[in-house]
């Protein structure tokens, strides 16, 4: 178990949901707002996608020679606003169809890359699987879009 190997699978159950775009498993930026979009468009130039980062991990002793730590991740997702074509609720049953995938009692281990996504201790005691934080409309670059953040904590253990 290591985070990088969260973080990569993480990555693989969002590309499996349809319609996540681009899914990076790491914060993506550049001075260069141009190129910063480019990092996000899809086909038709459609501005959709998500970046995941680690934002915490508090550990605690588990036994004496190992430590529990609780990964706090935060998915952050873009998607192009156009009023004329409903993309609210496109971006909404993203997110939904997000939820359903992290909350899916086969995925509370991630491939078994974690211990579990329903921690039992931490910032995020007694949360099952993905939270949606926050969800609004905000300027991208120069792009008028759907924003949303969610969390999601995933416990290891490693040697002390």
């Amino acid at each position: 178990m290591s985070l990088s190997a969260i973080l990569a699978a993480c990555k693989t159950e969002m590309s499996e949901v349809s319609g996540m775009g681009k899914v990076y498993a790491y914060e993506r930026w550049t001075a260069n707002w141009t190129n910063f979009l480019n990092l996000f468009k899809t086909t038709g130039n459609k501005i959709n996608g998500w970046m995941i980062t680690r934002i915490a991990t508090p550990q605690r002793q588990e036994t004496l020679g190992e430590k529990e730590r609780a990964h706090i991740l935060l998915f952050r997702g873009v998607y192009g606003l156009d009023d004329s074509a409903d993309t609210e609720s496109t971006f909404q049953t993203q997110i939904e169809a997000m939820v359903t995938k992290f909350n899916e009692d086969a995925n509370e281990n991630l491939g078994g890359v974690c211990l579990t996504t329903h921690p039992d201790w931490g910032p995020m005691d007694g949360s099952v699987g993905l939270q949606v934080d926050k969800v609004e409309i905000r300027v991208f670059g120069t792009v008028l879009c759907h924003y949303a953040e969610c969390r999601l904590c995933a416990t290891e253990t490693v040697p002390c």
